[in-house]
């Protein structure tokens, strides 16, 4: 997310934004402003909380509701909005991510999360949108997708990256398989042919 356009004090610009504007549909400017939704965003770091708010303001249908870089301050404000979206890094909460969903859920149950972090294993990924994220995206992750990933969670879509949704495929595929499944696949990524491993292994046929 290094490029998105939001100058704060001290003459650091974190973004310059060059990407369209998405939109929430094809009514006009003052339609979009009054229907806007508001994203509350929840990080920790001011200078990415800078160039997301400058991001948020920048998206037609959304609006920019308030910056919370404590938990405390993200519950009072996704109570105070009732339904919007929260951009969230999941850090900000002292427990893990399960504890930290419930607990929004029960304290906001109208707000839909879309997680911002740098640690994004096809587990967490999966734990997230167990416990009812509706998008996860990395803090480095392009403008455009940081926009894309809001939008859908306004519209009470999904988002995923195709980097994180290629990942927890490929975890997914490994993980259905069974212990031979996974013993034939390691031999045949080692170059053996499946006659070869039927003959060492018969048991496996």
């Amino acid at each position: 997310m290094s490029d998105r356009s939001a100058e704060i004090p001290g003459g650091e610009v974190p973004f310059q934004d060059q990407t369209p504007r998405a939109s929430l549909g094809g009514e006009g400017a003052a339609a979009q402003a009054d229907g806007a939704v508001k994203v509350i965003i929840g990080v920790a770091s001011p200078d990415l909380q800078c160039g997301l708010e400058s991001l948020v303001s920048g998206t037609a249908g959304l609006a920019f509701g308030c910056s919370a870089p404590t938990m405390d301050r993200l519950l009072a404000c996704c109570m105070e909005a009732e339904d919007c979206v929260a951009l969230l890094d999941p850090a900000l909460g002292p427990h893990g991510l399960r504890a930290f969903m419930q607990l929004l859920r029960m304290m906001a149950a109208r707000v839909r999360v879309v997680l911002i972090s740098d640690m994004h294993s096809p587990h967490m990924v999966r734990e997230a949108i167990r416990w009812g994220a509706s998008g996860f995206v990395e803090k480095t992750a392009e403008p455009a997708e940081i926009r894309a990933a809001l939008v859908a969670a306004a519209r009470s879509q999904r988002y995923l990256s195709p980097g994180m949704a290629a990942n927890l495929a490929d975890s997914s595929a490994l993980q259905d398989l069974t212990p031979r499944e996974v013993g034939v696949l390691a031999l045949l990524t080692r170059g053996d042919c499946n006659k070869l491993i039927s003959s060492l292994h018969p048991n496996w046929r």
